[in-house]
C-alpha cells in the first residue's frame, strides 16, 4: 500500500468517527427536546394566567378593619354603647308602660278574671289588688265566710268574692253557672248608656305552696299529707276542672304562680312543698298539652317565683324586729307586670320567672351535685341560726332592761 492510500484512509478514518461523534451529539439533543417538548399541538399555546377569585366580604372587611384600626375602636365602642343604651331605654319604656284593661264605650270595664288559691296570703292579695287597680273586674273565689269578709273589708268596688264549694259538686255547679250567665248577660253601665259585655281573660291560680308542713318525711302523719294535699294540691287542680269548661269557651288563660327556689334546690324536710310543686307542675304540663291538641285557645302559663318584695310582708318583719336580709329582693311591681302582660298577651310564654334567684337556684339544683347544694344549705341555716342567736340574745338584753327599771322605780 502505497503512503498515499495509506494517508487517505487514515483520514476516512478519522472523518466518520467525527460524524459518528457528532450523531450521537444530535441524538442526544433531540431526545431532551422530545421530553421538553409537548407532544399535543394545544399544549404550545401559553395559558393565561391564574387570575385569584374575588374577595369575600368578610375578607374585605377585615382587610379595612386592619388598615382602619382607631376608627374601628370607635366603632365599636360606639355600636356597644349604643347596645347598651338601647337595652336599657327598652326596658325603662317596658317597665314603666302604662298597664290599663280595656273599657266600653261607656267607661265601664269590660275585663273579668278569677282568682283562686290561697285568698288570704299575700301574694294573692297583692296580685288581686293590682289587678283590680288596672282596670280588670277581679272576682276572688271563696270557700269559706270568713274569706268573703276578708275580700269585702279591702273596700274596692271592683274586687268581689266569689263563692265556691268544691267539697260539694252540685253547689259548685250552680255558682258557675250563676258566674257563666254574668259573663253572658248584657250590662248597662247607667240609663242610656251602650250595652256591653264581660270578656272572662284568664283564671289566676295561687297556691299557697310556702305554708305546706316542715319536717322530715318519717315524722309526718298521714293525715297531715292528705289535709295537705287537699287543701294546696287537689283543691288547685279541682278549680281549675270546674272552670275548664268557661275558660275553652272564652279562650282565656290560665296563670299558674308557685315558689321555685325551694323545689329547685329540694332541702330535706320540704317534701310536702317539693311534692305539691312537682305534682302541680305535671298537672299543668299535661294540660296545655291537651288544650294544644284540641285547639281550644286555652294557653297555660308557669310562673317560677323567686325572692319578691311583698310590701306586706316587709312591714310586718320590720315590726317584728327581723333582720333585714342583705339580698335585695325584685319588686313587686315587676311580677305585677307579667301577670297583666300574660293576661292580655295573644301567645303568651309557656314558663316564667320572676324574682331574684328563680332562674339561678334552678340552673344550680339541675346542674350542680347534691354535695354543693348540700354545702350551700348547710351556710344558708349556719347564718339563719346565727341572725336568730342574735335576736334571742338582743331580746335577753331588753328583758334584763326592763328588770333593772322595774328595781329602780321601787327604789
Amino acid at each position: 500500500m502505497t503512503d498515499a492510500q495509506h494517508l487517505f484512509d487514515a483520514a476516512r478514518t478519522q472523518i466518520n468517527s467525527v460524524a459518528a461523534d457528532v450523531e450521537r451529539h444530535f441524538d442526544l439533543v433531540a431526545s431532551h427536546l422530545r421530553e421538553w417538548i409537548p407532544s399535543g399541538p394545544s399544549a404550545l399555546v401559553k395559558a393565561p394566567p391564574r387570575r385569584l377569585p374575588p374577595p369575600t366580604t368578610y375578607e374585605v372587611i377585615t382587610r379595612w378593619m386592619d388598615r382602619n384600626r382607631a376608627l374601628t375602636a370607635a366603632l365599636v365602642a360606639f355600636a356597644v354603647t349604643g347596645t347598651v343604651s338601647t337595652g336599657i331605654y327598652v326596658q325603662n319604656r317596658k317597665a314603666n308602660k302604662k298597664r290599663r284593661a280595656r273599657k266600653s264605650a261607656s267607661g265601664a270595664r269590660t275585663d273579668v278574671v278569677v282568682l283562686a288559691g290561697a285568698t288570704s296570703s299575700p301574694l294573692a292579695s297583692a296580685v288581686a289588688l293590682d289587678l283590680e287597680r288596672r282596670g280588670f273586674v277581679v272576682y276572688v273565689a271563696t270557700s269559706s265566710a270568713e274569706e268573703e269578709t276578708y275580700i269585702r273589708s279591702l273596700s274596692r268596688a271592683d274586687l268581689l268574692p266569689l263563692p265556691i264549694t268544691l267539697g260539694d259538686p252540685f253547689s259548685a255547679q250552680e255558682q258557675l253557672s250563676r258566674f257563666q250567665n254574668l259573663l253572658g248577660r248584657e250590662h248597662v253601665a247607667f240609663d242610656g248608656a251602650e250595652p256591653h259585655h264581660l270578656e272572662f281573660k284568664g283564671l289566676v291560680l295561687v297556691p299557697d305552696t310556702g305554708a305546706a308542713p316542715e319536717g322530715r318525711i318519717g315524722e309526718l302523719a298521714n293525715e297531715e299529707w292528705s289535709d295537705m294535699l287537699n287543701a294546696k294540691m287537689l283543691n288547685t287542680i279541682a278549680m281549675t276542672q270546674l272552670f275548664l269548661p268557661t275558660l275553652i269557651a272564652h279562650q282565656s288563660k290560665i296563670l299558674l304562680l308557685t315558689p321555685s327556689i325551694t323545689p329547685a334546690l329540694q332541702p330535706p324536710g320540704h317534701a310536702a312543698e317539693n311534692a305539691i310543686y312537682a305534682a302541680l307542675k305535671a298537672f299543668t304540663s299535661t294540660l296545655a298539652v291537651e288544650m294544644k291538641e284540641q285547639s281550644t285557645g286555652v294557653t297555660i302559663t308557669q310562673f317560677k317565683l323567686g325572692n319578691l318584695d311583698i310590701p306586706s310582708v316587709t312591714a310586718k318583719q320590720r315590726r317584728e324586729g327581723q333582720p333585714a336580709s342583705r339580698v335585695k329582693a325584685t319588686p313587686l311591681r315587676e311580677l305585677n307586670n307579667a301577670v297583666f302582660d300574660t293576661l292580655v298577651a295573644r301567645r303568651p310564654a309557656a314558663m316564667l320567672r320572676v324574682g331574684r334567684g328563680s332562674l339561678t337556684y334552678d340552673l344550680i339544683g339541675a346542674v350542680a351535685p347534691r354535695s354543693v347544694v348540700a354545702w350551700m344549705l348547710s351556710l344558708g341555716r349556719k347564718g339563719q341560726e346565727s341572725a336568730e342567736e342574735l335576736k334571742r340574745e338582743e331580746m335577753v338584753g331588753s328583758q334584763a332592761s326592763l328588770t333593772w327599771e322595774k328595781i329602780d322605780d321601787q327604789d
